[in-house]
């Protein structure tokens, strides 16, 4: 009678497994090859006209605007081929208005309240006036929020994200009485570099009351 040897060796088994790790190395590596920051496009696309009702950043006051105002309420980072899974850096900077000089005491501007239904913290904002000597502040203040915010996109798909805008700085008094239209400029920086552009305005008629 024969007996058949049926047991596999260590060798072999050892030889079999060092053949199959490369197989496994490129097929974890493959999803990684799929990301792209490199091909995007990001610009504000919607805003509302309405009597706003503003926060007061900082503090526990909403003021509500008499006159219609016009913010930009959500940006979109648009995408092309390959996914996108990334945290971005953001920065929305709110201008003074051109063309209104004021020349003794402050007035409100904007800041950004909220990305993405996230409240920003106070010490990711700024908010700085033009200052004269004795006099002090004068005229609106320049805001500026920088933070980070998670991205994932598919393969030309597009992200939208809200954005809520408040009022920032201190009113002394001082009465607007002229069109105020504030720059805005956004910015999103991914961690490889690669960084999208996009403006906007906020509009506030005279007798809206917020500023």
């Amino acid at each position: 009678m024969t007996i058949e040897n049926t047991n596999v060796s260590r060798r072999t088994l050892v030889k079999g497994a060092a053949w199959s790790l490369p197989v496994v190395a490129v097929a974890a590596a493959t999803p990684l090859a799929a990301a792209s920051t490199t091909n995007a496009s990001l610009a504000w696309t919607d805003s509302s006209t309405s009597l706003l009702a503003l926060r007061v950043l900082d503090s526990a006051s909403v003021i509500t605007a008499t006159a219609l105002v016009t913010v930009p309420t959500q940006y979109t980072i648009t995408n092309g081929a390959g996914a996108i899974t990334d945290n971005a850096t953001v920065t929305i900077t709110v201008n003074r208005p051109a063309g209104i000089n004021l020349t003794l005491g402050s007035a409100r501007g904007f800041g950004v309240y909220s990305v993405d239904g996230i409240a920003t913290a106070p010490g990711e904002r700024t908010a700085t006036y033009s200052t004269l000597p004795v006099v002090g502040n004068v005229g609106f203040p320049l805001t500026t929020w920088t933070g980070t915010r998670p991205v994932s996109i598919a393969s030309n798909g597009a992200l939208a994200v809200p954005v809520e805008f408040g009022l920032a700085g201190t009113n002394t008094g001082v009465s607007v009485s002229a069109l105020a239209t504030f720059p805005v400029n956004l910015s999103v920086k991914f961690s490889d570099g690669s960084t999208y552009t996009a403006n906007s305005t906020i509009s506030v008629p005279v007798g809206a009351g917020i500023l």
